[in-house]
């Protein structure tokens, strides 16, 4: 008999829930079995009514205090840190690749941290004209994001494809496939990083029981997937996304200030420059 080691649960408004329809798939690894939610259409839809809530109250906050609490975050993994190396054991990785994941994680949450007071000077431009005007492109975040993990077994992967859109002031559902059972243990440390409820949910499952509806729903204002998708889940993405003229992103980038890019709004402003 296979022993179970632990049954874990989404994080959605900042509760760990089971999947509303009872059902789970179990993730055998090298020496531990785990017992993970397989979300449903009706946990998404729960999952965007706490990001709009979430949202909300992740951009009340200053930028300064949004830093300090991705900053938090770094912390928190370091002091886990035996934890994170135990399951990427179990996945497979070597002791001395585990750690340098986990580094790789620590030092891409501190960089974020620090993008989070500076993205909108870094982003933002005085456009010229003709006239005695500014012209000023201002950024705000999009909104509710919905973002697929990547397949490789990874907590910098894993952390990559949500702060890009949680620095700026977005909050993310966030689906892990592969990596799940660390998307799963990190929702623990992120429940004591100070973040509001519904800034982040995290989710476990297959992205085809969900993928109509992420892509149709209408309070989802981009969605982004940083595995590698076929042409025909593309396909249905796409016309699906054109009936709420959502922003898609397939494998966008992973690194420095692009990252952040899809994320972003731009508005204009103008302004007599006056004498």
């Amino acid at each position: 008999m296979t022993e179970i080691k632990k049954t874990y649960k989404n994080y959605v408004d900042g509760n760990y829930v089971r999947s509303e329809s009872g059902k789970t798939y179990t993730v055998q690894l090298k020496s531990e079995s785990y017992e993970l939610p397989l979300t449903s259409k009706k946990d998404l839809r729960d999952a965007v009514t706490s990001s709009k809530k979430g949202f909300d109250s992740w951009n009340k906050l200053s930028q300064y205090n949004r830093t300090q609490i991705i900053y938090r975050l770094s912390e928190m993994i370091e002091g886990n840190r035996d934890s994170y190396v135990e399951i990427l054991l179990d996945h497979g990785l070597t002791k001395p690749a585990a750690n340098k994941d986990i580094d790789n994680a620590i030092n891409t949450i501190v960089w974020y941290a620090g993008l989070a007071d500076k993205w909108e000077q870094l982003t933002g431009n005085l456009n010229p004209v003709v006239g005695e005007y500014f012209n000023i492109s201002h950024q705000e975040p999009i909104g509710v994001v919905f973002s697929l993990n990547s397949t490789e077994v990874s907590i910098d992967k894993l952390v990559r494809s949500f702060l890009p859109a949680l620095s700026i002031g977005c909050s993310v559902i966030n689906l892990s496939e592969n990596n799940a059972v660390l998307a799963l243990k990190l929702s623990e440390d992120i429940n004591n990083s100070d973040l509001p409820s519904g800034a982040l949910n995290l989710l476990s499952g297959n992205f085809s029981n969900v993928l109509d509806d992420a892509s149709r729903h209408v309070e989802i204002n981009t969605l982004v997937s940083y595995k590698k998708l076929n042409k025909e889940m593309l396909k249905i993405i796409n016309e699906n996304a054109s009936t709420s003229v959502k922003r898609i992103f397939h494998l966008p980038s992973e690194d420095g200030l692009s990252s952040i890019l899809p994320f972003i709004e731009t508005k204009t402003v103008w302004h007599p420059k006056g004498r």
